[in-house]
């Protein structure tokens, strides 16, 4: 019983060990040395002392049982001597280089329409869908992330996905009304009092997936970077916006009212950067308004991500 519990009393301070070791945290890219502590257990058969030097290495001679668990970032070497009663646990904080994407940020950027691929004029059936460029604004707050590496030895290759919030804010450069007609169909109404501005906002969750490939830096930090990929887009909400300029006033109308823009969207994306610098640019391939239900119109917005969280 009494090797028993001398065994048990080890083990718990061993664990003992592990959670008062010191911690340290390392970045993305950029190794740091690796920082080696010693820990001492010294036992006798009344009690047992934990000693935490502050060196920055373990030299031992003589050295009778070795033992190496790696638990995560940490290297645990276990060296017994059990003549002496003494235990000395070295503990190694190794850096480990972890591929990271860049997703997670807020982005803001331009958005407006093709009529097909890359062709920007609108058919006479779509003009009162045509924009004012410099005042439809969209906004992304993306949330979440996460990065899966690629590669063993080196990570500047993954794939990165995760969750955002997409807004896009059309503003209309005509004096129109969004509506739906008598047959269901998105279209327009002209208003008999002066409109100072209308637009059309519409919100969608987004998933991405993306494949990123990164060249560091020399001095080991903020990367060259590019990723293209795909994106899937659930509709949250929509709305009209009017508001009227009446007599030096201002007059403000919204309405949630179904337009039949599309409650699923899909598109690719391409991002690249260096240091702070970092653009974007996304293409719905699917429609604004459902099909036979609305004119045919593909967004697409260019912007920045300001920063990355």
């Amino acid at each position: 019983m009494k090797a028993g519990n001398n065994n048990l009393i080890r083990i718990t301070l061993i664990f003992a060990a592990f959670l008062l070791s010191p911690a340290y945290n390392y970045g993305q890219v950029g190794l740091s040395k690796t920082i080696t502590r010693e820990i001492i257990i010294n036992e006798n058969p009344d009690n047992a002392t934990i000693e935490i030097s502050q060196a920055d290495s373990l030299e031992t001679n003589g050295i009778d049982t070795i033992t190496h668990v790696i638990i995560g970032r940490k290297e645990y070497e276990i060296i017994g001597v059990p003549e002496k009663g003494k235990m000395k646990i070295s503990v190694s904080h190794k850096p480990i280089d972890e591929f990271k994407g860049h997703w997670a940020g807020f982005d803001i950027g331009l958005s407006n329409f093709f009529s097909a691929p890359f062709d920007s004029s609108l058919p006479d059936e779509a003009m009162f869908m045509d924009l004012n460029g410099s005042k439809s604004v969209s906004v992304g707050i993306n949330l979440f992330q996460h990065s899966i590496g690629l590669q063993k030895t080196k990570e500047n290759l993954g794939l990165v996905t995760g969750l955002g919030l997409a807004i896009n804010n059309y503003r209309l450069a005509s004096d129109y009304v969004l509506t739906r007609d008598n047959q269901g169909f998105s279209s327009f109404t002209e208003s008999e009092r002066s409109i100072k501005k209308s637009k059309l906002t519409t919100s969608y969750l987004t998933v991405p997936l993306m494949l990123e490939g990164q060249i560091p830096s020399s001095k080991g930090h903020n990367p060259f970077f590019i990723s293209a990929g795909i994106y899937g887009s659930f509709k949250i909400g929509s709305h009209t916006k009017v508001v009227y300029d009446d007599k030096g006033g201002k007059e403000k109308e919204v309405s949630r009212d179904d337009i039949n823009v599309n409650s699923f969207k899909y598109g690719v994306s391409l991002r690249t950067g260096y240091g702070f610098i970092k653009l974007f640019a996304n293409y719905d391939l699917s429609r604004l308004f459902q099909k036979d239900q609305g004119p045919e119109l593909y967004p697409w917005t260019v912007g920045l991500s300001l920063f990355n969280f």
